[in-house]
């Protein structure tokens, strides 16, 4: 995806799957984690349709569950497995505290976007309020763009 891969100091926000251990996947450190959660049964059917379409906004043009069940069943059992390692790991290393962290749930930027970015805003830049600043003006201009730009 555009930007994934960079890395460097020109950008403030890095999208990555880390801790998940891909070779190719540039090495970087960090000085705050942002870490966003999703409801499970969501992001298990969204990887099983980008791993099936290569796409991250298509789906198979058939049910999973309906069409295949058995398969379906296993492939929920070896994802929860695998979500539960990596949270785990996460997890660990939040608690360590080597580095701040602060976990999101996407569910609740989608549903009510406005308290979500201030806190989100005001743990990146360490601040206790948003008045007067950049953050508080960029929040307000994404908030104007309507549910469908959240």
């Amino acid at each position: 995806m555009k930007g994934e891969d960079i890395v460097d100091d020109t950008v403030w926000i890095v999208k990555t799957h880390s801790p998940w251990c891909m070779p190719f996947a540039p090495q970087f450190k960090a000085q705050k984690i942002m870490c966003v959660v999703r409801n499970p049964l969501d992001v298990i059917l969204s990887w099983l349709n980008l791993i099936s379409t290569g796409c991250h906004n298509l789906k198979a043009p058939f049910d999973f569950d309906k069409e295949y069940p058995n398969w379906w069943q296993r492939w929920v059992e070896k994802m929860v497995g695998e979500m539960k390692q990596w949270y785990g790991t996460v997890i660990k290393h939040a608690r360590k505290r080597d580095v701040p962290t602060i976990f999101v749930r996407y569910e609740d930027l989608c549903m009510n976007a406005r308290p979500e970015l201030e806190i989100l805003m005001k743990f990146f830049r360490g601040l206790p309020d948003l008045n007067g600043t950049n953050a508080e003006r960029r929040i307000e201009e994404v908030i104007a763009l309507g549910a469908e730009a959240t």
